[in-house]
């Protein structure tokens, strides 16, 4: 490796070897989406990888402010791929980055997959379609995938490979089925619990009338646990996780839980009180 490589990323050697990092630097790894995608593009950057295709259409409101790496009053307006890569640039100049600025969709996947070693699925929740296109693919040609979601304080994450289940299996969701049904398929499929703090908010946007909340701690722990996944499962480090198994990362009751990931393994746990208010 080039000397500016080591130095950049000799507090790392002793953690993973030379030989380690040479993986990392070599690999190629594609980001769809760039909101919780954005600290996990960041996080692998800093981890020494230099190979990506990221993809997003949007441009930074403030309302990213409260959790999105690259959001601040400076990049209000600005675009989200833009941003990470200038700030990816910055922290190594020698990465080589491949944005698709219409994010992703199905007829720019072929491109997007080309020569791709890993996909980060973190493709907004408002274009499951285009998410569950992006691992049908990725699963036909035998990529490994880590799905990524926050909730509150935390994080999840599960991760896919050519022996394992598909996404599509696991989740349920469909082209045919409505945004409601696969919001709720896809939220029973990437964690154990929703937290119980987060209904009040959350039980709007399951019917679209308004937002799904965000906390930066969740996603920050969301961003530390993919980017670990990919580490371990790349140079054989610790206990990597596949699915049909994920991991939970739940800050505000101290605990990490290995967890069945699949739609059909619980159902929602909205409380009471609120699923009558639903239900009239």
């Amino acid at each position: 490796m080039d000397e500016s490589y080591r130095e950049r990323f000799l507090r790392s050697i002793g953690i993973f070897s030379e030989e380690q990092l040479h993986k990392f630097k070599s690999t190629k790894i594609a980001v769809g989406g760039l909101g919780l995608g954005g600290s996990i593009f960041i996080n692998l950057v800093r981890m020494g990888f230099e190979n990506f295709h990221i993809a997003d259409p949007d441009t930074f409101e403030r309302t990213n402010i409260n959790r999105q790496r690259m959001a601040k009053e400076t990049t209000i307006g600005m675009r989200k791929d833009e941003c990470s890569l200038a700030e990816a640039k910055a922290i190594n100049p020698a990465v080589k980055i491949k944005t698709f600025p219409d994010g992703v969709k199905p007829e720019n996947l072929n491109e997007f997959l080309d020569g791709v070693d890993w996909v980060v699925d973190v493709v907004d929740l408002f274009a499951m379609n285009d998410k569950l296109a992006l691992n049908v693919e990725a699963h036909k040609r035998g990529i490994p995938v880590a799905s990524c979601a926050t909730l509150g304080f935390s994080g999840c994450c599960v991760v896919f490979n050519k022996n394992t289940p598909s996404f599509a299996q696991l989740t349920g969701i469909s082209p045919e089925l409505p945004y409601e049904e696969n919001l709720s398929r896809f939220l029973r499929f990437i964690c154990p619990e929703v937290p119980s703090y987060m209904w009040g908010q959350l039980i709007h946007a399951m019917d679209r009338s308004g937002y799904i909340p965000f906390v930066t701690p969740g996603g920050e722990s969301a961003a530390a646990t993919c980017a670990s996944e990919i580490a371990k499962n790349i140079v054989g480090l610790g206990k990597p996780i596949h699915a049909p198994q994920g991991i939970f990362v739940d800050l505000a009751n101290a605990k990490t839980v290995v967890f069945e990931a699949s739609y059909k393994a619980r159902q929602l746990n909205i409380p009471d009180h609120l699923r009558k208010k639903k239900a009239a």
